[in-house]
């Protein structure tokens, strides 16, 4: 009887212990970033590549967003996710961003490599391995001449492929609302389906290699999810 008993107890704890993982799983995803307060961004962490840009929630009644603004600097915010997920399972992210000021490339005397790399609104999809050097990542930008669609390797790293969703200056100070399928985009961009889970998202507005201003807003970023038909 007594074997009985802490079997059942025994039981009984790993469906809890399975709802609670089930309970976790669904509050994580699909992750939805509302940047509401200042608190917004305590998950969130800086990586400083030349200098540090200002990212900052900031409020016009009733709504609030994340701005970013960079003197010719170069740092990026990043948010690891507590459950990675497969991009064949939930291959959508979504997002809102506005451009007010995009670094001027003119200031450049050769258009070429890294020194063009300035963009001054990027979202980042990272897929990353314990082995540093196999991570891979999808780098979302908002480009001023390059015709949307357009898909390139980052020239820091061959793992790091750029994909242009928005072109020109016509909407900058306005609100542009993205959808992207991850899984796609990957197979596109890499040629491969990705062998990697998603493990999280970063942001960035840059404007280092121009030395000149980059100025962007953020919203409303909602990543692992199934596009409703």
């Amino acid at each position: 009887m007594r074997r009985f008993k802490w079997l059942v107890s025994f039981l009984f704890l790993l469906l809890v212990f399975a709802f609670l993982k089930m309970d976790t799983w669904a509050l994580e995803l699909p992750k939805w970033f509302i940047f509401s307060s200042e608190r917004s961004l305590d998950e969130w962490e800086n990586k400083i590549f030349k200098g540090r840009v200002i990212y900052e929630v900031r409020r016009q009644y009733p709504e609030s967003f994340l701005h970013a603004l960079s003197q010719g600097s170069a740092s990026a915010i990043f948010y690891r996710l507590k459950e990675r997920f497969k991009a064949e399972d939930r291959p959508m992210i979504s997002w809102k961003w506005k451009v007010i000021k995009f670094p001027d490339k003119e200031k450049i005397r050769t258009r070429q490599g890294i020194e063009k790399d300035d963009y001054a609104a990027r979202v980042y999809v990272i897929f990353p391995s314990i082995f540093f050097l196999s991570s891979k990542a999808l780098e979302y930008v908002w480009d001023e001449t390059a015709p949307e669609g357009t898909i390139c390797t980052s020239p820091y790293s061959q793992s790091i492929k750029l994909i242009v969703v928005h072109t020109g200056k016509d909407e900058s100070g306005k609100w542009v609302f993205e959808e992207r399928n991850i899984f796609n985009d990957y197979q596109k961009a890499f040629g491969h389906k990705p062998g990697l889970k998603v493990g999280a998202v970063a942001l960035m507005s840059d404007a280092d290699n121009t030395q000149d201003v980059s100025e962007a807003y953020f919203n409303d970023i909602k990543v692992g999810y199934k596009k409703e038909r």
